[in-house]
């Protein structure tokens, strides 16, 4: 690999300063061979669009004095494709939920994290170092690092959908409010987050109980009917944040499963007429820039009182019945569910 200067880099030279520093800590939940030029250490990281921010991206660079090269994903389905087929070799950070660290482990395609460099380990709340030690590790070593958390729900457009009790049967049936919501409901392009919604609406909690989420073959069937009965509801299928919100804001849905950080960045610019619910039951989504909870709480000391009631610390007992991604048993099954709901 060559950098702009036209020097040749090395992934020892890479490994090196992570393995000095910590960077794969500092911005990334998967620290794999890197790469330094030789006047300036570049990173190269696959993530998400927000962390490609400058207010998150300079600090950082200034403070490890390293260029961040960013290379944006709508999903970690994507990430891992990317990176299974080879282009881990050109990337040092990867950013995906964590239920695709797990997955990129017995692919063999990460590098151990050195927690002795991680001097944020023990501020983390017990529940995500406990993720990172069991989710991410194999009794030796672990290969990931959570940086941030949120729920999975749904937000409404509370100008035209009553208060009602909160429940993802919204999502599903006919008259569980009184307000008219065919083709106004959208739902996560996203065969995990939309098929996990639909197995905790239709009572399947304990599939997701075990280190992996699995599903019975008639239980797999029954989420793939109900999501194919619920396509006249539907507006489409969205993946990217920054879709939802810019067509929440121009009216093309009222309801829509949602992760948490996009409905925080509504309420803080302003979309005050939004509302939602948020359940621990919902599922858990990690590495998420801007808008959602750092699973170190000590955050909360550098932001406002406004900030921290949108996106600061929490009681640690609202973690208790927090039901995290996990890797699929069986996801080949999910996908091929998922493309036949598609194509219905």
């Amino acid at each position: 690999m060559t950098h702009g200067d036209g020097q040749r880099t090395t992934h020892s030279s890479r490994r090196a300063f992570l393995r000095a520093t910590g960077a794969a800590g500092a911005i990334g939940l998967a620290g794999l061979s890197t790469s330094a030029a030789a006047q300036t250490t570049t990173l190269n990281v696959l993530t998400w669009e927000e962390f490609d921010a400058p207010e998150f991206r300079e600090p950082i660079e200034e403070k490890l004095d390293v260029r961040l090269d960013i290379t944006k994903s709508t999903s970690s389905a994507k990430m891992f494709s990317s990176w299974n087929a080879g282009q881990y070799e050109q990337y040092d950070i990867a950013v995906p939920n964590n239920n695709y660290v797990p997955k990129m482990m017995d692919a063999d395609l990460l590098a151990p994290v050195d927690t002795d460099v991680m001097t944020h380990w023990d501020s983390m709340y017990d529940t995500f170092r406990e993720f990172a030690n069991t989710q991410f590790g194999d009794g030796d070593n672990v290969y990931g690092v959570p940086i941030r958390f949120g729920w999975y729900g749904y937000g409404y457009d509370t100008r035209e959908v009553p208060e009602h009790e909160p429940s993802y049967k919204i999502l599903f049936e006919d008259g569980y409010v009184d307000a008219d919501l065919d083709g106004g409901i959208i739902m996560y392009d996203n065969h995990f987050k939309t098929m996990g919604a639909t197995a905790l609406y239709l009572g399947y909690d304990d599939a997701f109980e075990g280190q992996r989420v699995e599903l019975t073959e008639d239980q797999l069937q029954e989420v793939k009917q109900t999501l194919i009965d619920q396509k006249p509801r539907l507006q489409g299928y969205i993946a990217a944040d920054p879709t939802y919100i810019q067509e929440f804001r121009q009216g093309n849905f009222l309801v829509g499963h949602s992760g948490r950080n996009e409905i925080v960045e509504m309420w803080a610019e302003g979309d005050d007429w939004l509302n939602e619910y948020i359940s621990p039951a919902n599922g858990a989504q990690l590495g998420k820039v801007g808008f959602s909870p750092s699973v170190n709480p000590e955050t909360s000391e550098h932001l406002t009182e406004d900030e921290n009631e949108l996106y600061g610390a929490l009681e640690p007992e609202r973690l208790e019945d927090f039901i995290p991604f996990k890797a699929v048993e069986n996801e080949e099954a999910w996908i091929e569910a998922w493309e036949d709901v598609k194509t219905a």
